[in-house]
C-alpha cells in the first residue's frame, strides 16, 4: 500500500489520464464499475490469442482425434471458467485483486504456493505468446523475428501501463 489518501489518488489519476494508479490497492467503493459482461469481454479476448489457438492445436498434433479434442476444450474452458467466475465475483465486491483475495482462504503464507505458480505461467504465457506474436509481427511487417518481439513487448508494456480501462476498451474490440 501506499501512503497517498483517496484524494490524493484522484487527483493522480486527473493528472496522469489514462495510466494505471491502483495497481494492487484497494479500490473504494465509488470507484468501481463494470458488470460481468465486462469480464467475459475481457477473459473472451484473452482466449482468442495466439498462444492459445497454437496450445488448443496440440491436442491433434500429438494425435488426438479431432471431435474429442475439441470436446476436451469446452469441457475444460467450461470447467475452467465457473471456477474462475466464481473466484472473480469477490474482486468487485471486495475492491481487491482476486491473488490478494485468496489470502483469505489459503492464509498469508500459504497463499505463497499459489501465487509463485501464477507468477511462473504467466512469465511462460507471456514468453510463449511473444516469441509467437513476434514472429507473427515479422511476417506482417517485414522484419526480423528479434525486431517483431520487441516491438510487440513495446505494445505490451505500453497497455499495461495504461492498465485496467485500457485493457477492458481493448477486449471489446
Amino acid at each position: 500500500m501506499s501512503s497517498f489518501s483517496p484524494a490524493d489518488r484522484q487527483s493522480t489519476q486527473r493528472e496522469q489520464g489514462l495510466t494505471e494508479t491502483r495497481s494492487i490497492d484497494y479500490i473504494p467503493d465509488r470507484e468501481r464499475h463494470g458488470h460481468p459482461f465486462s469480464q467475459f469481454t475481457l477473459w473472451f479476448g484473452g482466449n482468442l490469442q495466439i498462444t492459445a489457438i497454437v496450445t488448443g492445436a496440440l491436442a491433434v498434433v500429438l494425435g488426438g482425434d479431432v471431435v474429442w479434442s475439441l470436446i476436451g476444450l469446452l469441457v475444460g474452458q467450461v470447467l475452467g471458467a465457473a471456477v474462475m467466475s466464481l473466484h472473480a465475483l469477490q474482486g468487485p465486491r471486495l475492491g481487491l485483486p482476486q491473488m490478494i483475495i485468496s489470502r483469505a482462504q489459503f492464509g498469508v503464507f500459504g497463499a505463497v504456493v499459489p501465487l509463485v505458480l501464477v507468477c511462473v505461467m504467466y512469465v511462460g504465457f507471456s514468453a510463449s505468446g511473444t516469441v509467437l506474436a513476434g514472429q507473427a509481427m515479422a511476417r506482417l511487417l517485414s522484419i526480423s523475428d528479434v525486431a517483431g518481439m520487441l516491438l510487440f513487448s513495446a505494445i505490451i508494456i505500453v497497455i499495461a501501463v495504461l492498465g485496467y480501462r485500457v485493457i477492458h476498451k481493448l477486449g471489446k474490440v
